[in-house]
C-alpha cells in the first residue's frame, strides 16, 4: 500500500511523544529537573529530527547534520520557547513540574516534530515512503 512519507513521520512521531513525556518525568525532581528537562529535550529533538530525515531518505551531513536542520526548524516554528520557559518554571516548583513537565515535553516534541515535517515537506512534496 503507498505511503507518503507525512503519514508515516506522524505515525511514529506518537511513539517519539514519549521520549519528551520521559524527559519531562526525569525533569519533575524540583531545582535540577529544569536543567535536565531542557537539556533532555534538546537530544529527544534531535532524534526527532534525525528520525524524520530517515523516513525522507535526506542524508542529514550534508544539510549541515541534525543541529543546522534543528536550528532551520526551530527558527521557523518559534513556539519552543514557550515549552522551554514553562517547562523550567514549572521545574522549579516542587510538585508542579511532577506533573506539567511530562505534558510539556510531549507537547514540545509534538510541536517541533510536525514542524520537521513541515520542513522536509516543504523540500520534497507528496515523496512516498520506502522502508527500505
Amino acid at each position: 500500500m503507498l505511503k507518503y512519507c507525512r503519514d508515516q513521520a506522524r505515525d511514529e512521531l506518537w511513539l517519539m511523544m514519549g521520549g519528551g513525556a520521559a524527559v519531562g518525568v526525569a525533569g519533575g525532581v524540583p531545582v535540577i529537573g529544569a536543567l535536565t528537562f531542557n537539556a533532555g529535550l534538546t537530544a529527544v529533538q534531535a532524534a526527532v529530527v534525525t528520525r524524520i530525515a530517515q523516513v525522507y531518505n535526506v542524508d542529514l551531513i550534508p544539510a549541515g547534520g541534525a543541529g543546522a536542520v534543528a536550528g532551520a526548524i526551530i527558527a521557523m516554528g518559534g513556539g519552543q520557547l514557550l515549552f522551554r520557559i514553562g517547562g523550567g518554571i514549572a521545574g522549579f516548583i516542587p510538585g508542579v513540574g511532577q506533573v506539567v513537565q511530562p505534558a510539556i515535553g510531549a507537547g514540545a516534541v509534538k510541536a517541533f516534530g510536525e514542524a520537521a515535517i513541515a520542513y522536509f515537506e516543504n523540500m520534497y512534496p507528496d515523496k512516498i515512503y520506502s522502508s527500505d
